[in-house]
């Protein structure tokens, strides 16, 4: 069993790969093998660095953090369109609805623009 300071590490080590841009189910893996403990383990060590990830985001960062993903499946869409792989392209162009377009969906229309109310 660890002891609290390999346990703050270990949180640590987690909340840096996570931020290095590595999935969850990924870090688990990675994580289990790299220290030699279970699954189940790795598993809460992830969880706890997740949510102290989530904590730290201010609305600020949210939103700059998902100019920079619909930026990036904008990308992966034209070039994967241009390498004709047409089921990429689809593939990003739906993550994009799902991030930008489904969440204002249900919002009344309003005037947008500067002397919109």
């Amino acid at each position: 069993m660890a002891g609290r300071s390999v346990y703050k590490q270990r949180q640590q080590e987690a909340l840096k790969l996570l931020g290095d841009g590595y999935g969850c189910t990924e870090l688990v893996a990675v994580l289990a093998d790299k220290w030699g403990c279970s699954r189940r383990t790795s598993r809460r060590y992830v969880a706890k660095a997740y949510a102290e990830m989530v904590a730290d985001l201010g609305h600020v960062e949210a939103v700059d953090m998902l100019t920079a993903i619909i930026n990036r499946l904008e990308r992966i869409a034209r070039r994967a369109e241009a390498a004709e792989q047409f089921g990429a392209a689809v593939g990003a162009c739906r993550t994009l609805g799902e991030l930008a377009v489904s969440p204002h969906r249900n919002r009344q229309a309003s005037h947008f623009g500067r002397f919109g109310g």
